[in-house]
């Protein structure tokens, strides 16, 4: 069999194989949620046993930019941890069928970003610096990754978050990421004084030990 014989007969493997897992995995292209319409309901693209996000307590998470493109996005908080969930669809898979490794990336990168962002105020000037992630097993079309990341240091230069994603409550992906927090303008920091939760751990005006709070509460 020539070469282009056999890249003919792999495409048309991995289409059978996508078209056997579709409405069955919640890949179906009619009807699945949309960026403008993430909370559509036919039971059927919500994967085996008609699961629906929203029943669980996921809210949708309408964020634009690039996050945009990787959605639609799922969001629900549990004590301090920060879950960002997302239901793969066939545009998020590679060549092979699985999802791509760098959507698992950004998809982690996002909800670090989403919990820096619950410690440091809507305000605050972050950028993530430093990702360390290990894929531990293939996700595929249909399945619900959810990430699950909390924070387990930070000092007023830098928050450091832990976390994973999960599929069925199996990790397949484990990770932690560093923030760096830069200095808010004279605009922000008063506003941020003055704001009615100035108090509050973790608000936005709330002041930050100099030394880093570990998880386990040793400084």
């Amino acid at each position: 069999m020539s070469d282009v014989e056999a890249g003919a007969a792999g495409g048309a493997g991995r289409a059978a194989d996508g078209a056997g897992r579709g409405r069955a995995g919640g890949c179906a292209t009619g009807g699945r949620p949309t960026e403008s319409d993430p909370t559509a309901s036919d039971p059927a693209d919500f994967g085996p046993g008609g699961f629906d996000p929203a029943a669980q307590g996921w809210h949708p998470e309408p964020y634009g930019d690039f996050v945009a493109h990787i959605g639609p996005l799922w969001r629900r908080t549990d004590g301090a941890e920060e879950q960002i969930a997302l239901r793969v669809a066939p545009q998020h898979l590679d060549r092979g069928g699985a999802v791509a490794a760098g959507l698992l990336l950004a998809l982690f990168n996002h909800a670090v970003g989403v919990a820096s962002y619950r410690v440091a105020g809507e305000q605050a000037m972050l950028a993530t610096i430093q990702l360390n992630c290990q894929v531990l097993r293939p996700a595929g079309c249909g399945d619900f990754v959810v990430c699950r990341v909390a924070v387990a240091g930070m000092d007023t230069t830098e928050i450091v978050l832990t976390g994973d994603c999960r599929v069925d409550g199996a990790p397949i992906l484990i990770g932690s990421g560093i923030i760096k927090r830069g200095r808010a303008g004279a605009r922000e920091r008063k506003a941020a004084a003055q704001a009615p939760d100035a108090g509050v751990p973790g608000a936005a005006g709330a002041a930050v030990p100099e030394r880093i709070i570990r998880s386990d509460g040793i400084g």
